[in-house]
């Protein structure tokens, strides 16, 4: 299960927004669902190293 989030640039990471899909999160935060995707993409490949958006993988038992 994944949870994508939008994060506050602080040194917390506090959640701001949270969705069960990036396409519910960029409807909740008024952007398009490609550039959701393509921060967590980046972020995965270590391009942003504080990013806005990430996407949690949740393991369920």
């Amino acid at each position: 299960m994944n949870v994508w989030m939008k994060i506050e640039k602080d040194k917390y990471e506090l959640p701001v927004a949270v969705a069960n899909t990036a396409q519910e999160l960029a409807n909740i935060c008024g952007t398009n669902v490609h550039s959701v995707m393509s921060i967590v993409s980046k972020t995965k490949k270590g391009i942003i190293k504080k990013p806005t958006y990430i996407k949690v993988e949740i393991e369920e038992e």
